[in-house]
């Protein structure tokens, strides 16, 4: 009897779970425990399934306590650590499956993943070279597992710097796959790393060939066009692809999560003595441990002097002339460490911390210090390990609890990092840090209102927080996007132009009437002009048409009918300004016509005037008829709370900004919504303050000079471009995308 296989491989976007039949290849399990075994895995498949990682964990580790000998339990077991972004604990678990079944291709793709998501590039092409072997002797049916292990080869070779060997993966697989998107488009970052962006450019047209929607081709196929000064073409196709937004906006927009002064260290009678907040560490004279009952020497109390009156060089000086007297006064080394924290030499504080520790093995200060440095470095298990061994000593100090947390959700051990921080809130002990903390785990749960409580109770506990504002922004920014709802706008506009929204047709959305009422009663060169300018509206040419419907105007002033058609068109433009001003005289206090109000209300959202689009709209809402009312009125309450959400996004945001005036993130952050509110001209006096403080941030430039395009001001737009292309060197990467393989049999 065989089990469920999962398998993580290289692919696109999205992690999609697939059941199939297949075969595999493992160590016999014992007869007898046949029947136990298959139901607890296949209880820990119905939790994959379920999205339950945890539980999954808990039924695969009951297999493993029946067969350890089990390589599909083993496998499993790293995969749901995977989704936990548990990637030390699935190394080690997959490790183990490699080893019971050495031959089987799936644990070699699943642990190059799982090392790519450790950036271990080489270790990932190690594990996908060895798939790549196992592959090549599968028979065609198989070919596919060729492909995703040479993919990844290709991939993380790439990483790595070893372009030959990328390029020699890429085209192997082009051999059974030339139309490949994902492989031309791998080839063609590596023609670019090496200079050949002819070669390169001719990778990803032919992707875009395939796939004209394609992210990485797209933007990869801008920056050959900036590099090479082709910048109109390079912004065309960088304003128009959301998706390198969304890519570049993670580089400065994310998350904050705060420690509690993780490496600003003060002194060992108050690790957040910024705060009063004692934290479960008492006053050095009255420290208990191993040397409490020796009096401390004066010269080390002269230190302490020194110490906070911010005077390092003297404070280090006394205690290095305490510790002459007393080698094993831990007290000092833990001072000495807080100097090295605070001038970030991590390697010396680590050091000193570790003879604190050695010195007083019950010294809970100096481990969370310690613990601290250690997450400073990288070195996550020792840091865990710190401050673990600092809550045996002490279960009350919270503020190593909090840091705990932190480092719980930065790994993905997200439930971990929500028990460490609940604790510490039972306490009652008024740590802001925490709650903000908590509220950021709650928002990658998708916890939004939950997010939003908590990180209110850090505002409370410090009015001062300016991260926990720039979070309370995050809690609101998930409902401020407004293209779907103006795109429900035009589609209603344009049926009520008379359009066939169905047809699919190029331009179906201009809300322009091909045959306006009352034509009959207006004069023949007037309404053949008029016909004329749909002709030309309909075929793209816009000039011609505004011209002809002109004409139709000049020959009939007061034909409201081509002034809305003039701004039918100006809208499709993209001038807000000039549709208000025309469509606004064609408006009837008489007429029923719900289309000129729509008009005017897409033009007044698309340029960041809401209040102005509200009432436009509720116009539209009041003259349409069923069952379009009920929509367009749907679409005006949608509008209303995402205008409002926005508000209360760029209110928490002006408010981290008044707490800290040069808060890159929170400057950024403003950009972005006004980018996402259309209120172009904001956005770029944020992101012009982002490049001011932060001038090496890419991201920045880039935003900068889409902004600029959008408004039209293409000399700007370019010198921004240019900044951007100076400091992003590379092309964008294929995406780390698994495609997770259940696989039963």
């Amino acid at each position: 009897m065989k089990f469920c296989r999962l398998e993580i491989c290289n692919w696109m976007a999205a992690l999609i779970l697939l059941w199939t039949a297949a075969g595999c290849a493992s160590t016999p399990r014992p007869v007898s425990h046949d029947a136990d075994i298959g139901g607890v895995m296949e209880a820990g498949n119905a939790s994959m399934r379920n999205g339950d990682y945890e539980s999954a964990i808990s039924f695969y580790r009951r297999a493993l306590a029946i067969d350890m000998t089990d390589s599909e339990a083993f496998g499993n077991l790293g995969v749901a650590y995977y989704y936990l972004e548990r990637y030390d604990d699935a190394v080690r678990e997959v490790l183990q499956a490699v080893v019971l079944s050495p031959e089987e291709i799936n644990w070699r793709l699943n642990l190059g993943a799982i090392y790519t998501r450790r950036d271990d590039h080489e270790g990932a092409a190690r594990a996908y070279g060895a798939a790549v072997d196992i592959a090549r002797d599968l028979p065609d049916e198989n070919r596919h597992q060729l492909r995703n292990a040479l993919l990844g080869l290709g991939r993380s070779c790439e990483m790595v710097g070893w372009y030959d060997r990328a390029l020699e993966a890429y085209e192997e697989a082009l051999v059974f796959g030339p139309e490949d998107t994902e492989l031309l488009t791998g080839a063609g970052n590596v023609y670019f790393r090496l200079g050949r962006l002819d070669e390169a450019e001719a990778s990803y047209q032919r992707t875009l060939a395939r796939d004209s929607t394609h992210t990485v081709a797209r933007y990869n196929v801008a920056l050959i066009y900036a590099r090479t000064g082709r910048y109109e073409e390079a912004l065309e196709l960088f304003e128009d692809n959301p998706a390198v937004d969304r890519q570049l906006e993670g580089a400065l927009e994310g998350s904050t999560v705060s420690a509690v002064d993780r490496s600003k260290t003060r002194s060992i009678t108050a690790y957040r003595a910024r705060l009063e907040r004692m934290g479960g560490t008492p006053p050095p004279v009255a420290r208990q441990g191993r040397r409490a009952s020796r009096p401390l020497p004066y010269i080390h109390v002269m230190g302490v002097s020194y110490y906070e009156q911010g005077a390092y060089f003297e404070a280090m000086q006394a205690f290095e002339k305490a510790l002459e007297e007393d080698p094993g006064l831990a007290d000092a080394h833990l001072y000495i460490g807080n100097i090295h924290a605070r001038q970030n030499r991590h390697a010396s504080a680590i050091d000193a911390y570790e003879k604190a520790v050695d010195a007083d093995a019950e010294f809970a200060e100096a481990y969370n210090n310690l613990g601290s440095m250690y997450a400073n470095v990288d070195r996550t298990e020792d840091a865990m390990a710190a401050y673990r061994k600092a809550l045996s000593l002490n279960d009350r100090f919270y503020d190593a609890r909090t840091n705990l947390g932190l480092l719980y959700a930065e790994a993905g051990r997200l439930d971990d990092a929500v028990d460490e921080y609940m604790q510490v809130i039972r306490a009652d002990v008024g740590i802001a840090e925490v709650h903000n903390n908590l509220g950021m785990v709650y928002l990658r749960q998708g916890r939004y209102d939950d997010a939003r409580e908590q990180i209110e109770k850090a505002i409370a506990l410090h009015a001062g927080f300016a991260e926990a504002y720039n979070n309370l922004a995050l809690t609101y920014s998930r409902n401020i996007v407004l293209d779907d709802v103006i795109e429900t706008w035009r589609e209603l506009a344009a049926g009520w132009a008379g359009h066939d929204r169905t047809t699919g047709t190029v331009y179906d959305w201009l809300p322009l009437r091909r045959v306006p009422a009352h034509s009959s009663a207006v004069g023949g060169e007037a309404r053949s002009a008029y016909r004329d300018g749909v002709d030309a509206a309909f075929a793209h040419d816009l000039d011609t048409a505004i011209s002809r419907f002109e004409e139709a105007l000049a020959m009939r002033p007061g034909w409201s009918a081509a002034r809305m058609a003039i701004g039918a068109v100006l809208l499709a433009q993209g001038k807000w300004d000039a549709v208000e001003s025309v469509v606004a005289e064609a408006l009837d206090p008489e007429s029923s016509d719900p289309l000129p109000n729509a008009i005017l209300a897409i033009a007044q959202v698309s340029g960041g005037d809401y209040g102005s689009a509200l009432m436009s709209w509720e116009e539209s809402v009041r003259f349409a008829a069923e069952p379009d009312r009920t929509a367009a009125r749907e679409a005006l309450e949608a509008m209303r709370s995402r205008t409002e959400a926005g508000e209360s996004v760029l209110n928490a945001l002006d408010r981290a900004l008044a707490l800290r005036p040069g808060f890159t993130t929170a400057h950024f952050n403003i950009g972005l919504v006004n980018d996402q509110l259309h209120r172009y001209h904001q956005g770029i006096r944020s992101y012009r303050e982002v490049v001011r403080l932060a001038p090496e941030l890419a991201a920045g430039h880039f935003r900068l000079g889409i902004a600029y395009y959008r408004l039209g001001e293409f000399e700007k737009a370019r010198d921004s471009m240019r900044e951007y292309i100076r400091l992003s060197a590379d092309p964008m990467l294929l995406p780390q995308v698994e495609t997770f393989l259940n696989k039963q049999g």
